[in-house]
Formats: structure tokens, sequence, C-alpha cells
């Protein structure tokens, strides 16, 4: 039987995830090395006291933000390509996910995109070493669907599956580094229907 958290606990536990989103929204403007802890505890209206209370450090406080929102991503994303059914659906399925959760954890989007275009941690081996796993889970998938789909013939057979999987990838975080940069400019929602005619066009089979 699962014990329930008493009032107390659950008010900690509360405090705790303030902390992680206003250090996301922090991390997001500033990037990590520009942020302080003084600055999470002002956005989240804690004293840097009580910021000590939850975490001993920034590291500390990074690693768990990206804990936290890396298990949700692949609870979230998982569920979406469970769905599909074809290789197709499940690369659309990919693309739509890949889109809609940088709207819906869009700060933690930033983040993403500013350590994927080189503004590293300070721990660089951290943040692969979190990242990393759910980067292998997703490339496999996009690799198995490229793999199902020159198996059945929809697609060139020419082609290395891994090698769509990360041509795939890197499209879809080009898009999203250049909403960071642009972000009046490039409407990312907008770009769905561009992705996918690029990737497909260029992978299908045209016996």
């Amino acid at each position: 039987m699962t014990e329930i958290p008493n009032r107390k606990e659950r008010e900690r536990q509360r405090h705790r995830e303030e902390v992680l989103e206003a250090a996301e929204v922090v991390f997001a403007e500033k990037g990590f090395y520009q942020s302080t802890m003084e600055d999470v505890a002002e956005r989240a209206e804690f004293s840097i006291g009580t910021l000590y209370n939850f975490f001993s450090s920034k590291e500390e406080l990074y690693q768990s933000l990206m804990e936290m929102r890396i298990h949700q991503l692949n609870v979230e994303a998982n569920a979406v390509l469970d769905e599909t059914s074809s290789p197709e659906e499940l690369i659309q399925a990919y693309i739509q996910a890949k889109i809609g959760l940088s709207f819906k954890y869009e700060s933690f989007a930033k983040i993403y995109t500013r350590e994927r275009m080189g503004d590293r941690f300070s721990n660089a081996e951290l943040w692969r070493e979190k990242m990393g796993p759910l980067f292998e889970q997703v490339h496999k998938r996009l690799t198995g669907a490229f793999q199902e789909g020159i198996a059945t013939g929809q697609f060139r057979s020419d082609l290395d599956p891994a090698d769509m999987a990360l041509a795939l990838d890197g499209m879809t975080d080009e898009f999203m580094f250049e909403r960071l940069v642009n972000p009046e400019r490039v409407k990312l929602k907008e770009k769905y229907d561009i992705i996918c005619g690029l990737i497909f066009n260029g992978v299908r089979s045209h016996k």
C-alpha cells in the first residue's frame, strides 16, 4: 500500500517543483553560466536559504531539472509513437510530437537547443548522461521505422536508415534553433508540412 504524503511533505514537494520551474525559465533565458542561485530564488520568490534547503548547488538544481523534464518527455513522446502503425505514421508522429512538446515545455526546449548548439553546461558529461539514453531510444525507433520502410519498398534502399534518422533529427533541431534566434520569423507549427515534405521526398522510393 502506497503511503500518502502528509500536508508538510506535500507542501515541500510543491515548493521544490516551484523552484525547478523557476530555474527552468532562468536557465532558458540566461544560459547555465550566466544564471545564479540568486536569480532562481528571485524568480521563485523564495529566500536563497530556502533554495539551498532543496538543492546544494546550481549543478544539482540543473541536474534535477533535466531528470524531471526528460522523464516527462520520454513518457509523453513514447505514448504518441506507440499509437502509430506504419513507418510513415511514426515519422510524422515524431515530427508532430517534437514540435508540440517544444511548445508545451518551451523553456526546456530553449535549454535543449542551447545545449545542442554549443552553449554547453560546465559538466558536458552530465548532459550526455541524462539526455543520451533518450536520444538513443528515439534514434533507435526512428531507425527502425526507416528500416521497415525500406523492407516494404516504401523508402529508398540505397540510403542508410540510421543516416535517415540523423537527418530528420538534425532538421527538426535546426528549425528549433532558428525559432530560438528568430521567434517572430519562424513559426514552428507552420513548418510541419515543410519538414514532412523534405524528409519524405528525399527517402521515398520512386520505383
